[in-house]
């Protein structure tokens, strides 16, 4: 990883997301860091594409098509089986997409193929309704090519 990156003529956004490796455990958190540290590139698609999915539908003062309807699927029981994680998976990510292609259609200036998502995918997932527990691995991708693998803990009782 190189020592800085060049942001010329790039927008940016502050990463939220702190304390990320490529392996191994590490604790993650969320907030602006002390420096308040900046990322663009596929850093800032998937975060803005995970941003987008937990973020309940309809929530947004103003804005109710922002948002997802995984996690409200998730709090109505609507998760019981192996099978609608897929499925309500597939209704958010579909949802998500849509928001990003308006936000893309709609900047200024035009953003760069890094920043813009070509797909989302579901690689995997663990469902254990015994501990309450979802975890969801997902593939996001660039119309550059570029991709990053994020795994999502769902912090809700899963019924």
């Amino acid at each position: 990883m190189p020592a800085s990156i060049d942001y010329t003529g790039r927008l940016v956004d502050i990463l939220i997301i702190q304390g990320v490796r490529e392996s191994g455990n590490h604790k993650v958190d969320t907030g602006f860091g002390d420096a308040g540290f900046v990322c663009t590139g596929i850093q800032k698609l998937a975060q803005t594409w995970l941003a987008l999915f937990m973020t309940d539908a309809g929530s947004m003062l103003n804005k109710s098509t922002r948002g997802s309807s995984f996690f409200p699927a998730v709090r109505r029981g609507r998760i019981r089986v192996s099978e609608d994680v897929s499925a309500e998976f597939s209704l958010a990510a579909t949802q998500v997409r849509r928001t990003m292609e308006l936000d893309a259609v709609d900047a200024d200036p035009v953003l760069p193929d890094d920043e813009r998502l070509d797909s989302a995918i579901l690689l995997d997932y663990d469902l254990f309704r015994e501990l309450s527990h979802l975890r969801l691995k997902i593939r996001i991708k660039s119309i550059a090519g570029d991709t990053r693998v994020v795994f999502l803990p769902v912090p809700v009782p899963i019924r």
